[in-house]
């Protein structure tokens, strides 16, 4: 299977299937092939690096042109957005403790349906505004008619009383929740079993800055070029195009920090980057940056374990019904995922990194579901699943990915010479927008590449939910799922869990929607040249505690 393997990517490569990816592109994305030894000490290239913590994006970044900072309602994770946003709570890094952040206090009723947490007063914006009980109530009540937000808020800000005639324009604010003073009092409909780990994410945005901004476009507004935190570090400098620093804000409540400044610079290849010493801190879990990484004597790894997800997202159905004939039919997305060598793209892509999943719950686990179906490797049965379902050859495939990293292309190439080789022509491409847009908006694509950094198995099956604000675009708002992912969000207890998602796995192997392929590890890297971290390393996708009121630098 390797062998085939190396020759997939070969051959699809030569045949030029990567239609929408020239040499150019995959000339950026390539990273170097041998390290510089030298310490990164020995090659910094001025003194004026001295007091700057040193991050950098690649061309596989989120709105890499640097124009605008993205949503944290969309993508809560990084360090930047970590330290100049902050939530009611703060998560350790395993994101099963919290702490008092925003908030100072909470009590929660017997049945789980009455939350009044405590605003801790004197918090302030970096504008000098203060930070009110105000905010999080609007902050809460628009999220659920934005056009861009994580499902992890929406699933759970859905069970908030009368959320469902707020968003459907019947009633004039959000009747569940209410501030009084510093007081905020949250009513449920239902329980929602990780209500509180949900407010330790989701992060407080300024009303008096965008009470007047659009929902559904809250995630583009003008905003995000200047966005105005509440966190220990506030936005100084935005070179766009090129980088931006952050520096401590002096209204901070807290501990200060020791870091006079952190800039996230814009580089064509962070390998590189690393390699002549100007990256201090990153994480990655692209195989072929890791081996590379590997190889730099200042950087010390630690590997992370997480619910990371790589799977391939089909554009089934719009809204209002309009079906893609090419996808619509489910045998002809399980022939695809059974098209696909998985075992040998993880063993030979991504070593000691990747395992093969089936349902969104990995398969060594306690809870996966043991009756479901392998997709194990068959070109020959996949192909005359095809051929049952009335596939029709003589048109391609749109496959898409966002990926910059070399691993991913591989991969994607990979995956469309498996299906070449049963007679599918495909047409692989890298998107040129923003990857939400492109995936749930403009949607011109069959089957794409996603990651998705999970907070629980919440998050992977609110994917399916009728009311996700995102993944109804593609998959038509279908109700097939609510009930269970319901049924989830309210559960606590282990058994009452493990049930439900032995349910939830059957029915997304019934439907297909999502064609898993792997679960992966994340790795995060310290340049100990330069840089003395508190050792708090956890998912890098979500806010959790990183103690950065610890971190020095050399």
């Amino acid at each position: 299977m390797k062998k085939f393997l190396k020759y997939a990517v070969a051959a699809a490569m030569a045949a030029g299937i990567l239609s929408g990816c020239g040499k150019e592109n995959l000339a950026s994305d390539a990273q170097p092939a041998s390290v510089n030894a030298a310490s990164s000490k020995e090659i910094r290239a001025s003194e004026a690096d001295e007091g700057v913590l040193n991050l950098v994006q690649g061309p596989g970044a989120i709105n890499m042109d640097t124009t605008t900072m993205d949503s944290v309602w969309v993508n809560r994770g990084g360090i930047v957005k970590g330290l100049m946003f902050r939530s009611l709570f703060l998560p350790d890094s395993t994101l099963t403790r919290l702490s008092p952040d925003l908030a100072k206090s909470w009590e929660i009723s017997e049945d789980q349906l009455h939350y009044t947490i405590v605003m801790d007063e004197g918090n302030t914006w970096h504008d000098g505004e203060p930070v009110t009980a105000d905010d999080v109530v609007w902050s809460i009540s628009t999220i659920l008619k934005a056009a861009q937000a994580n499902a992890i808020y929406t699933n759970a800000f859905s069970e908030i009383s009368g959320a469902q005639d707020w968003k459907n324009g019947k009633a004039h604010k959000l009747d569940g929740i209410k501030a009084d003073g510093a007081v905020i009092t949250i009513d449920l409909d239902r329980p929602v079993g990780n209500f509180l780990n949900v407010l330790g994410q989701f992060a407080i945005l300024p009303k008096h800055l965008l009470e007047q901004s659009d929902p559904l476009e809250l995630h583009n507004d003008p905003f995000w070029a200047n966005p105005v935190g509440n966190g220990m570090y506030k936005l100084d400098t935005f070179i766009k195009g090129s980088y931006f620093d952050i520096v401590p804000y002096e209204g901070y409540k807290g501990r200060k920090p020791a870091i006079a400044r952190i800039r996230t610079t814009n580089v064509a290849d962070v390998v590189a980057a690393a390699q002549a010493g100007k990256v201090d801190f990153i994480n990655t879990n692209a195989a072929d940056q890791i081996a590379l990484f590997n190889q730099i004597p200042s950087f010390k790894a630690t590997p992370v374990d997480m619910l990371f997800y790589r799977y391939l997202v089909c554009n089934i159905k719009s809204p209002d019904g309009t079906d893609n004939l090419k996808m619509s039919d489910k045998r002809v997305r399980k022939a695809l995922l059974m098209a696909i060598d998985r075992e040998s793209l993880a063993s030979s892509l991504y070593p000691d990194l990747a395992q093969v999943n089936n349902t969104g719950v990995p398969s060594g686990l306690a809870e996966y579901n043991k009756d479901s179906e392998n997709y194990s490797y068959n070109p020959e049965q996949a192909k005359k699943m095809l051929e049952e379902a009335g596939f029709d050859f003589s048109k391609t495939l749109k496959l898409r990915y966002y990926y910059g990293d070399q691993s991913s292309i591989d991969f994607m190439t990979a995956i469309a010479s498996y299906w070449n080789a049963i007679g599918i022509q495909v047409d692989v491409q890298k998107f040129q927008g923003d990857a939400t847009t492109e995936l749930f908006t403009i949607k011109d694509y069959d089957l794409a590449l996603k990651g998705l950094s999970a907070f629980g198995y919440e998050e992977w099956y609110g994917e399916y939910a009728s009311t996700n604000a995102n993944f109804k675009n593609i998959f038509g708002g279908d109700t097939a799922f609510d009930e269970k992912i319901n049924e989830l969000n309210a559960a606590s207890n282990p058994e009452d869990r493990a049930a439900i998602l032995s349910d939830l796995q059957k029915l997304e192997q019934d439907n297909l929607w999502k064609l898993p392929v792997f679960t992966m590890q994340n790795v995060f890297y310290v340049n100990e040249d330069r840089v003395e971290t508190a050792g708090e390393f956890g998912n890098p996708w979500f806010n959790y505690d990183m103690k950065f009121e610890d971190w020095k630098l050399k």
